[in-house]
């Protein structure tokens, strides 16, 4: 029973793949509107995270605002398969999963949410997100240097579902976010061709997630035919007083099932001195020709917060009186099984890796009026091959976990394996000068997953994705630019079951470790065992600027 759910508790495998989500995403309206291509072509103060060199473009003194608004929804669609056959069902049934309804079917909607430190995650009600950032440059008159700053978030997504959505069982609220609140930097003018620059970074970095928390499988099947057949509880789930192997093991003390809720899981963490570096080169040996390359450090945050798991009334009263009876002591103890406390509460501490990043691109521009960039980029996500959870206190949930995964588990301490894969991402723009003032863009980004697929889920139902993006820049007079630009961009995957007849310890490509395995032994997740799912992740964003000399 504890296997299913408890070693997988911590369930935040999925939760990672929104560091690719929010990759060079959200942070710059030009930057976007020419698909995020932009190491070679200056984009303004955000220069600080795509290439610092460029800072030099900035001369006196300039503010720049923007307003970046998104409209993100994330669905998942869960099915029976279509060969499923109840009567070779045996004991779980995945037709009764109480999420579908009488075709089969069930669906997830989530929308965005946010972190708010000293909060914790906050849904937005409105359809609407909106991420500002904003920051100053200053070049002394006769400087080779250029001096900025800006608060911005280089990786920020969250996902909120409703209480009762059938996709609450991975992640009913989850946020990923990563806030530089302040980044001294500057760009060096080497020579007319050539320039370099750095900036440092001190940012809050934050995990966090809401998670309800179900398991299905055949021993949670068996214990329930025994309460069946024991005539435990009426039709209406109350309790018939009858517990006919008592003292000896009690099997009635609480009402379980494969699709009972066990309980709530809420784990708040974060970290508020998150140091990083960037590095830029910028060389310009034409006037139609441009080079550019950027890096951003890998910052290690260890972060600090609390858990706190909530079980339901059943499933507390049904280890309360289990450990009660002779058995349920013997095995208690032996086991470390839950001792029927209705809450489990304390610290916990994990350290995260944000991934260096590295990318090179060029400008071209040709027939005078024509600008072509080309960027491709590397994210160092083998870095992210295992997470570790440290508890202030044993934790009696992990106890019998231990026992399954002893290279896992500790009482105090779970390691969960990721396996995430660097990859390689590449981004196109295109520029055409209408007129002195007028600049139309268009941009292409296709996004290559570092997820690897058992570990697909709705947590984060993020496979390979395209973006498209326009845009326009007007030079409002001598001293002010104003930049906009639309994006839309979307991820789909299906995610199939494992065979009925399926072998528990077979290999099956197309369903994911982390959703829907048939697999009575596997210490991670499947909350959804059986079942085929679709997902799709759908975002627009439209970005505006407005950057000014003062």
């Amino acid at each position: 029973m504890l296997m299913r759910f408890l070693t997988g508790l911590f369930l935040l495998m999925p939760v990672f793949a929104y560091g690719q989500l929010s990759q060079n995403l959200f942070i710059d309206t030009k930057a976007m509107s020419l698909g995020n291509a932009v190491t070679a072509d200056p984009v303004g103060i955000m220069d600080i995270h795509f290439n610092p060199a460029g800072l030099t473009k900035l001369d006196d003194r300039q503010i720049q605002i923007q307003l970046m608004n998104i409209v993100l929804k994330s669905e998942a669609d869960f099915s029976l398969p279509e060969d499923y056959d109840s009567s070779q069902a045996g004991l779980l049934d995945i037709a009764d999963d109480p999420i579908l309804d009488q075709n089969g079917n069930a669906k997830s909607e989530a929308t965005a949410a946010a972190y708010i430190p000293g909060y914790g995650i906050m849904p937005m009600t409105l359809p609407l997100l909106t991420l500002p950032n904003g920051g100053i440059s200053i070049k002394p008159p006769g400087s080779k240097f250029t001096f900025a700053n800006a608060v911005y978030a280089p990786m920020a997504a969250g996902f909120a579902k409703e209480d009762d959505d059938a996709g609450r069982f991975q992640a009913k609220q989850v946020a990923l976010q990563r806030f530089t609140y302040f980044s001294p930097s500057f760009g060096y003018q080497v020579n007319d061709q050539l320039s370099l620059g750095a900036g440092f970074l001190f940012s809050h970095q934050a995990v966090a997630v809401v998670q309800d928390i179900r398991a299905p499988n055949v021993l949670i099947s068996v214990l329930e035919e025994l309460q069946d057949a024991f005539a435990c509880f009426d039709d209406n789930g109350n309790s018939t007083g009858n517990d006919p192997l008592a003292p000896i093991i009690s099997l009635c003390g609480g009402n379980v099932g494969p699709y009972d809720d066990v309980g709530e899981l809420t784990i708040k963490t974060e970290e508020t001195l998150s140091p990083s570096f960037n590095l830029g080169l910028l060389w310009e040996p034409v006037d139609w020709f441009a080079f550019g390359m950027g890096y951003q450090s890998e910052a290690k945050s260890r972060l600090k917060g609390t858990y706190e798991l909530n079980y339901s009334d059943d499933f507390a009263d049904f280890f309360r009186t289990f450990n009660n009876s002779i058995v349920g002591a013997i095995g208690g103890a032996i086991f470390s099984l839950p001792t029927g406390l209705k809450k489990e509460a304390g610290n916990v501490t994990t350290e995260l890796i944000y991934p260096q990043h590295f990318q090179t691109g060029i400008k071209l521009r040709f027939l005078d009026d024509f600008q072509f960039n080309a960027d491709a980029g590397w994210t160092d996500f083998d870095k992210w091959d295992e997470l570790k959870f440290r508890f202030d206190r044993q934790v009696s949930f992990l106890g019998a976990a231990k026992t399954l995964a002893p290279d896992l588990v500790t009482n105090d301490t779970l390691r969960q394996p990721l396996g995430y894969k660097s990859v390689w991402s590449f981004g196109f723009g295109f520029q055409y000068d209408l007129n002195s003032r007028v600049q139309l863009r268009l941009g292409y980004e296709p996004r290559k997953s570092s997820i690897p697929d058992e570990a697909r889920s709705i947590q984060a139902p993020l496979g390979f994705a395209r973006m498209y993006s326009l845009g326009m820049g007007y030079q409002w007079d001598l001293d002010t630019v104003v930049d906009l630009s639309l994006s839309f961009m979307q991820s789909q995957e299906t995610i199939l079951a494992d065979p009925q007849d399926a072998e528990a310890s077979g290999e099956y490509e197309n369903s994911s470790n982390a959703l829907n395995r048939n697999c009575l032994t596997c210490t991670v997740t499947n909350p959804y065992p059986g079942l085929d799912v679709e997902t799709r992740l759908t975002i627009g964003a439209a970005g505006f600027s407005f950057r000014t000399k003062f």
